[in-house]
């Protein structure tokens, strides 16, 4: 379990190394229903992901939960799209993840990609006041 976001350092305690925070993406089964992350950034990773690939309206009693990536499925796939995936992903998480510090977000679009339809993320970011620099990559 780690120590509350805010002013403080993110730290996982050693005390609470046997305690799960949440279950991790893609649902796999595991031990216990699903496989469950036991430290912070494994699950920041999990909540980031959640986030991006929600869409807008899908979770009951919160329509405005999500990124609204999907809604960026249909556009044409320019120099453009990058610049609209980038805001899209900076307003979802400044909403609903404000603990987490975006450094750089990278779309990729080569001509492989383009074809098959798809874009690759990689975002970097730091959680709270931390130093460290975590990294999360998937493609839409």
């Amino acid at each position: 379990m780690a120590i509350v976001l805010g002013q403080r350092k993110v730290k996982d305690l050693k005390e609470f190394e046997d305690y799960a925070i949440g279950i991790t993406l893609p649902l796999q089964i595991g031990n216990t229903a699903f496989n469950q992350s036991f430290k912070t950034i494994d699950q920041v990773k999990t909540n980031i992901k959640n986030l991006l690939l929600t869409k807008k309206r899908e979770r009951v009693m919160q329509p405005n939960l999500g990124s609204g990536l999907q809604e960026l499925l249909f556009d044409f796939n320019d120099d453009t799209l990058a610049e609209k995936i980038e805001q899209t992903i900076t307003d979802a998480i400044q909403t609903w993840l404000p603990y987490i510090n975006i450094e750089e977000i990278n779309v990729q679009q080569s001509n492989e990609l383009k074809d098959s339809n798809r874009v690759g993320i990689s975002l970097s970011f730091t959680v709270g006041n931390e130093v460290d620099l975590n990294s999360v990559s998937f493609t839409i």
